[in-house]
């Protein structure tokens, strides 16, 4: 069974400046707290980009923390004030789809993510998730808003 997490927010910030925060995967670390991400392989733009994030710390090349590998599906950049980048998550601990969606209009975005994803274990692991569904749609919305503040100050 798959969950679904929505967060948007408002920025202060024309499209391209949201755009380019949001598609430097290294720089994610900025606004989403404790987390790390390190592009794998030789592309760092466009459809193919391939990536792992990690909420949690490197001992050496041992990942200690939440691991999501991922990779970019969709890439649609600012065209007529609307832009997507699209994702894969492929795993371990959790696969499903996201999707950033931007519209922009008079020098303002709103910024959407949507993730859609599943979880090993069945479903104690799937009702222990949807207890803390509030607080992922918390932090995922304090993550968009640092992503805003990154934005507003280019």
């Amino acid at each position: 069974m798959s969950i679904r997490l929505e967060v948007s927010a408002e920025i202060d910030a024309p499209i391209a400046a949201v755009w380019d925060v949001l598609i430097d995967w290294t720089g994610q670390s900025r606004w989403i707290p404790l987390t790390t991400v390190r592009v794998i392989g030789d592309r760092n733009v466009g459809v193919g980009v391939r990536a792992e994030a990690l909420s949690g710390v490197w001992l050496g090349r041992v990942p200690l923390g939440l691991l999501d590998r991922f990779i970019v599906t969709g890439w649609s950049p600012p065209v007529a004030d609307a832009a997507e980048v699209g994702i894969l998550h492929l795993g371990p601990y959790f696969t499903g789809e996201g999707l950033f969606r931007l519209a922009g209009d008079q020098g303002k975005t709103i910024v959407s993510c949507i993730e859609v994803f599943s979880m090993p274990g069945g479903r104690p692991v799937e009702w222990l998730v949807r207890l803390a569904l509030p607080a992922l749609r918390a932090g995922l919305a304090s993550s968009l808003r640092a992503l805003g503040a990154i934005a507003e100050a280019q």
